[in-house]
């Protein structure tokens, strides 16, 4: 255990001074308080302010930062990355996510993010085929949050369709696609794996209106 007292820092009251913040060998926060100087703490001068949360991540897609931004066909769209993004996910494994997440939690909590809300929709192998571990691809950035030292709220999402009115999945989308009883499958072990964890929590995230349909969301 360690202390570190400021000169300022914004609680949930409001602004206060002289605060002393305790934190475990784990460096989780122990407990604040505002009772004035600790002759064992570490001082910092400056104003203290919460750690900001990271709402919407697809880690994955940190290693293809740069592959899709340059001038293009004049047909070009918004959507016109993703074929790019289609072409770098099929060729990515379980210990490269793993690698990538990590690196990009660390970039984040260096830049003031201390949470973060991953949304991972790559949940199976190159062919398609569900893991072993059906959860293998969402675990991994758990493992690298971990590993990091960020908190994490766990959203695997949930992908069925390849556009609106139930079209079948392209080729390109066939790590993603799950049916219900696969996703709950997949969501279940990512419970298993967080519900131990103080900095980890899980959520459920239907991909867009595009790639679900009401009756699957209901299922």
């Amino acid at each position: 255990m360690h202390t570190l007292h400021f000169t300022k820092a914004l609680l949930p009251q409001g602004w206060a001074d002289k605060v002393a913040v305790s934190v475990d060998a784990d460096g989780n926060i122990d407990s604040v308080a505002t009772d004035g100087s600790n002759p064992n703490a570490v001082y910092r001068s400056g104003c203290l302010l919460p750690g900001m949360p990271n709402l919407h991540s697809h880690a994955h897609q940190r290693a293809m930062a740069g592959l899709a931004e340059y001038a293009g066909e004049s047909a070009d769209s918004f959507w016109s990355w993703r074929e790019v993004m289609y072409r770098y996910v099929n060729n990515l494994t379980p210990q490269q996510l793993e690698w990538i997440a990590a690196q990009l939690y660390v970039e984040m909590l260096k830049a003031g993010y201390t949470t973060v809300a991953e949304f991972q929709y790559v949940h199976h192998d190159l062919n398609g085929e569900p893991y072993a571990r059906r959860a293998e691809m969402t675990l991994r950035t758990c493992a690298a949050a971990r590993t990091a030292g960020i908190a994490m709220t766990s959203l695997p999402v949930l992908y069925s369709f390849g556009d609106f009115g139930g079209t079948p999945p392209r080729p390109e989308q066939i790590r993603f696609v799950n049916d219900a009883e696969g996703y709950m499958q997949i969501l279940s072990e990512v419970v298993r794996d967080t519900q131990d964890d103080p900095n980890q929590s899980f959520g459920v995230a239907p991909h867009s209106l595009r790639a679900i349909n009401h009756p699957l969301l209901e299922e």
